[in-house]
């Protein structure tokens, strides 16, 4: 505690002077509340003094008046449960006698508690010589004692009525009294209200200019410097505190702003000289990714085309023109949807014909030895994306994943919508790829030699490469594309297209 209470002021002005001023009114309004209410606690004794006689003297008359009726009840009567409460009440007015008498106020109220006290007990003492003649079946005794009995209960009524009325004199005495005193307290603690606050509301103030003052000074010249006038002047504060300590700052802050603002301006210059020319490399770059595109869609592989070609003439041969004329439809087809232009979007079912034309090629050449097959929901395939996606990813997975089984190879076409997103998948069965290979193709290492072989395709010379570089750039999402794989355990290629692209 000692630690904190030091940490708490050291070289700390303002925190000490607030600390003061808060002490200072706590301890005020605490003089102001603790005087109010000792005023309060007083009044509510005298007025408790005042009632509590009343009442003593009240519980005193009623016990006699028991008394007396009990007595009379056992004198006339006999009765053993009269004699009872004779008994317990009379004990109870004996009790209550002993205290009357240190409760009176002024001296005639005393005098007069002091011969009522005694009248009590020469009216016991009748009562009880009255009770012991009764038993003792003295008629003529207890007829003189209850006689004697009956007289000083009078006398003992009338001084009551006396004590009571002098008591109600005093107490109004008292109470005008003490009503005077406590409009007096109340104007007191008004004023010391009004006073109190008045030297806090002047306090505040005065504090809180002399706070303010300087901040506000920092503040209008961090206003001009925030607007690019750096040429404010110095900001001048002499409270000696923590806000001189920050104006200094302040001040030593805007020279050093001052003598770099030339190197600034120098150094802005440079980079916007070196922006204009990184602006007319992407320039260069964009021109020679469109080169790459135009170049890209020229390529046709000769022995694919040989063998294609090689494939139906075989089929003109052993079949018939109609098989001819579809196989050479589909070679026209593909053809042409790989030359068309690639900057222009396509819907997923154009991709799916183009695709279909291709595996038709495919199952011309090689007969049994490749399985096609497609789940395609046509509720999401109107959706809009890059122009050749499937079909190089179709001939990948033929050319790198089956095209070595002789038989038994399997291609699947899956297209299904999943809340949001509409998922292709396009699975072979074929030798699959280890994890080092996924990591390559995903990430584009296009100095990775173990995925040479799938930088360019076959038929449109398009690689993978190119195709996830695509798709990225056109969903703006890097993770547009999956592939889960093992070897020995075939390939998915999993792409994940937004559904909304309708």
């Amino acid at each position: 505690m000692k630690r904190f209470t030091l940490n708490l002021l050291h070289n700390n002005k303002i925190r000490k002077r607030l600390i003061a001023y808060c002490m200072f009114i706590t301890l005020v309004m605490a003089i102001t509340s603790i005087y109010t209410y000792y005023n309060a606690y007083m009044f509510m004794l005298k007025i408790n003094s005042m009632f509590q006689r009343s009442v003593s003297l009240n519980e005193v008359s009623e016990k006699i008046t028991k008394v007396d009726r009990y007595l009379e009840s056992y004198l006339i009567t006999k009765r053993s449960d009269s004699l009872k409460e004779y008994i317990r009440f009379s004990g109870e007015l004996r009790d209550s006698t002993k205290k009357i008498g240190n409760e009176a106020v002024s001296s005639e109220s005393r005098l007069l508690l002091k011969d009522i006290s005694n009248m009590i007990n020469t009216y016991l003492y009748e009562t009880d010589a009255a009770v012991n003649a009764k038993r003792g079946r003295n008629v003529s005794e207890y007829a003189a004692h209850y006689d004697e009995a009956s007289k000083v209960l009078n006398y003992i009524n009338i001084y009551i009525n006396k004590v009571n009325i002098g008591q109600m004199r005093e107490n109004t005495q008292w109470y005008l009294k003490i009503f005077h005193n406590l409009n007096s307290a109340q104007i007191l603690n008004i004023v010391i209200i009004i006073f109190v606050t008045v030297f806090n509301a002047v306090l505040i103030f005065w504090f809180t200019y002399r706070i303010t003052k300087p901040i506000i000074s920092l503040a209008k010249a961090a206003n001009e410097i925030s607007k690019g006038n750096f040429e404010v002047e110095k900001v001048l504060v002499d409270t000696n505190d923590e806000i001189s300590v920050m104006a200094n700052a302040f001040n030593k802050m805007t020279s050093n702003i001052r003598s770099h603002i030339g190197e600034l301006k120098e150094k802005a210059k440079l980079e916007s000289r070196l922006k204009e020319q990184e602006m007319q490399n992407l320039v260069m770059k964009n021109v020679l990714k469109d080169a790459e595109l135009q170049a890209l869609q020229s390529q046709i592989n000769p022995h694919f085309l040989f063998n294609t070609l090689n494939a139906g003439a075989q089929i003109a041969m052993l079949e018939g023109a109609d098989n001819t004329c579809v196989f050479i439809e589909n070679i026209a087809n593909l053809f042409r949807y790989n030359l068309r232009k690639m900057d222009k979007p396509v819907t997923l079912r154009e991709e799916i014909d183009n695709v279909n034309s291709y595996i038709y090629i495919l199952k011309a050449r090689f007969a049994d030895r490749i399985e096609f097959f497609q789940e395609i929901d046509e509720s999401a395939i109107d959706i809009v994306m890059p122009c050749m996606i499937l079909q190089p990813l179709i001939e990948n997975a033929f050319i790198h994943g089956i095209s070595e089984m002789e038989v038994g190879g399997v291609i699947t076409l899956t297209v299904a919508t999943k809340g949001d997103l509409v998922e292709i998948v396009i699975k072979d069965n074929g030798k699959g790829m280890d994890s080092e290979i996924i990591k390559e193709i995903l990430e584009g290492n296009s100095d990775g030699s173990r995925i040479a072989h799938l930088k360019t395709g076959h038929t449109t010379g398009i690689g993978m490469n190119n195709v996830i570089n695509r798709l990225r750039i056109f969903f703006d999402n890097s993770s547009i594309m999956d592939i889960i794989s093992a070897p020995g355990n075939g390939t998915q290629v999993v792409l994940k297209l937004p559904a909304a692209t309708y």
